[in-house]
């Protein structure tokens, strides 16, 4: 929390490279629920939602030269949060699936989704320097549009 998107190089390599491992950390998480073709497309479209975002934030804060930055640092973050996620993602899913207690590994996955929507708030509110208010309720802004359009285009995929 005490880093921002202004300690991540400004570098188009490192764009692209934490683009990729988020959008594959997307597909492989979603593969778990969803049919491979559905999960690397629903993934792709979230990738480019977030990409969206950021952008369409600091155009709106006149800030444009701190996107490169800022989408960089949220895909890392982003990517970093969903591979450690995983296991306890695909743990609390098994347990699930056979009928057990996700007690424990249900609360461990809740906390890192917590951690996950708090980095990227501070990111944007590093970003944009407002309020963490501002940018908490941007954030939960953001997730909720992005839910509501992959809902739309993949009605039956999300639930």
């Amino acid at each position: 929390m005490k880093k921002g998107p202004k300690d991540v190089p400004d570098s188009s390599a490192l764009l692209i490279l934490v683009f990729c491992l988020y959008f594959l950390a997307g597909t492989v998480l979603l593969s778990s629920s969803l049919v491979f073709t559905e999960a690397l497309m629903q993934s792709l479209m979230e990738t480019i939602l977030l990409g969206v975002f950021v952008y369409l934030l600091v155009s709106f804060f006149s800030i444009k030269n701190r996107f490169n930055q800022s989408v960089t640092a949220i895909y890392g973050s982003g990517a970093f949060i969903t591979i450690v996620s995983m296991p306890f993602i695909f743990w609390m899913q098994s347990l699930t699936d056979n009928n057990g207690s996700t007690g424990v590994v249900g609360l461990i996955a809740f906390m890192l989704v917590c951690w996950s929507f708090i980095v990227m708030a501070n990111i944007i509110r590093e970003t944009i320097e407002k309020s963490f208010s501002v940018s908490l309720l941007l954030t939960f802004c953001y997730l909720y549009a992005s839910f509501q359009l992959i809902k739309l285009v993949y009605p039956s995929g999300i639930s």
